[in-house]
């Protein structure tokens, strides 16, 4: 996992930690919600950048003439 990615799940882990109340024994469940979150989010970034590069290479082929 990436420097990068793995803060960002502890950020948000401790997030929905403090949201929930900051109850003792549930760091693995908040941590796994973190993950899951993040990597989703990663997940549709990278579909959302593939969509955009598709549309700008359909958008820079010129048009047929008719």
């Amino acid at each position: 996992m990436s420097e990068q990615r793995e803060q960002a799940i502890r950020e948000r882990a401790y997030a929905l930690w403090e949201q929930d109340g900051r109850p003792e024994g549930l760091s693995l469940a908040h941590w796994s919600q973190a993950e899951t979150e993040i990597v989703a989010g990663h997940a549709l970034a990278a579909q959302d950048k593939a969509k955009r590069a598709t549309h700008d290479e359909a958008e820079a082929r010129p048009s047929p003439i008719h």
